[in-house]
């Protein structure tokens, strides 16, 4: 099964150097396929997107999907670099990072950390964010999902990346409710009855490995001040890590 998935990444990989169901937005005409030898297909890193959906009790839903990156990149650190990408403004709903050891004034699009393939626990604080002075969703029932990896290659220094076959990463991931001391591993999230509890911020942990007794502790959130600036940057997605 392993050496057929290696094959069918392989033609993956073929198909984006042709231009092929490619998420960068760089012009592929510029690149000539490139030959690479099975041992060489490494990745640089990975990815993976939380979503939120977002229901009133008059029936209306209010959908995430299009931040809310967490992974690990080669070129990235444990601290800030160039592939953690700033929030700005308000938001109906919406799922962003903070780490307030590094920075406590600011929240993220994405938080990518330092690339190991023997990580055996790594954590990312998110926050899901009401803060649109217009649409109050603080009495909304709320479902967190998370979508499946996404393998990131780096080639002649573009990224390029291949959704996994491989599920077992984002299987093994907990997510800690912090606002209620409450632990669901990834498969219990589609049953879990979450909502905004009268807030417009819900603290969540998502951990990759086993659970620490740090894990439980919740962290400090940041205040917001702006609130004329309408979030746009992200409304066809993001994903990939800016080059």
């Amino acid at each position: 099964m392993r050496y057929y998935n290696k094959l069918l990444i392989l033609a993956m990989i073929a198909s984006i150097f042709n231009g092929c169901n490619s998420s960068s937005s760089t012009d592929d005409t510029t690149t000539q396929p490139t030959t690479i030898e099975s041992k060489s297909l490494e990745p640089s890193g990975w990815y993976m997107r939380v979503t939120v959906e977002a229901t009133t009790d008059d029936g209306k839903v209010y959908i995430h999907n299009n931040a809310g990156v967490f992974g690990e990149l080669d070129e990235s650190s444990d601290g800030l670099d160039k592939h953690d990408v700033p929030a700005k403004g308000t938001a109906i709903i919406q799922a962003r990072f903070l780490n307030n050891e590094l920075d406590s004034t600011t929240e993220y699009y994405s938080d990518y950390r330092s690339y190991d393939q023997n990580t055996t626990h790594k954590s990312w604080d998110i926050v899901i964010i009401n803060d649109d002075n217009n649409i109050d969703l603080s009495d909304a029932s709320i479902k967190i999902d998370i979508e499946n990896i996404k393998d990131i290659y780096r080639i002649n220094d573009i990224y390029k990346e291949v959704s996994s076959l491989d599920t077992t990463k984002r299987d093994s991931l907990k997510i800690i409710d912090l606002d209620n001391q409450t632990v669901y591993a990834y498969n219990e999230l589609k049953d879990a009855k979450l909502s905004m509890e009268g807030k417009h911020q819900r603290k969540f942990r998502i951990i990759l490995g086993e659970i620490e007794k740090d894990d439980m502790n919740t962290f400090k959130m940041i205040e917001h001040i702006n609130k004329s600036y309408k979030v746009t940057s992200f409304e066809k997605g993001f994903g990939l890590p800016p080059q």
